[in-house]
């Protein structure tokens, strides 16, 4: 078990070395170690939280959706942009408006940064599903 640990902290941590630019491209230091507070919070090395497992889960639902055509203007999109902007709310209040825009902007621009070695939790297609699915909802009366 503690072997497990240490190859997961590992893992952690070269992750986190991986996307350390894109981080210092987007946000101060100051901005930074606030993201690092809310995320080791939320998304601790050493267990998955229950936070967690819901993130997951629904990226599944969204890679899903998407795998079968779903249109982000279907019932079906619109529940899943419901639940994601939901699950949300715990770090957008954390870090503020400023912060959020700027990871909005960060998760807009991904397909620039991502590499093998340096993955964004969700792809950009259901980064893109997702956005439309929202803006769709925001409108819809």
């Amino acid at each position: 078990m503690a072997f497990c640990l240490l190859l997961r902290e590992g893992e952690a941590i070269l992750q986190r070395e991986n996307i350390q630019p894109v981080f210092e491209k987007y946000f101060t230091a100051e901005e930074q170690a606030a993201w690092q507070t809310q995320m080791d919070r939320h998304f601790p090395t050493e267990d998955r939280t229950s936070y967690q497992v819901l993130w997951e889960r629904l990226i599944v639902r969204c890679e899903d959706a998407l795998a079968r055509s779903v249109s982000p203007s279907a019932p079906e999109a619109q529940s899943l942009a419901k639940d994601w902007l939901e699950l949300q709310k715990p770090l957008q209040k954390a870090v503020g408006p400023e912060l959020w825009r700027k990871t909005g902007t960060m998760y807009e621009d991904m397909q620039d940064w991502q590499t093998p070695e340096r993955q964004a939790p969700f792809s950009p297609e259901v980064f893109s599903f997702i956005r439309e699915a929202a803006t769709l909802l925001a409108g819809a009366p």
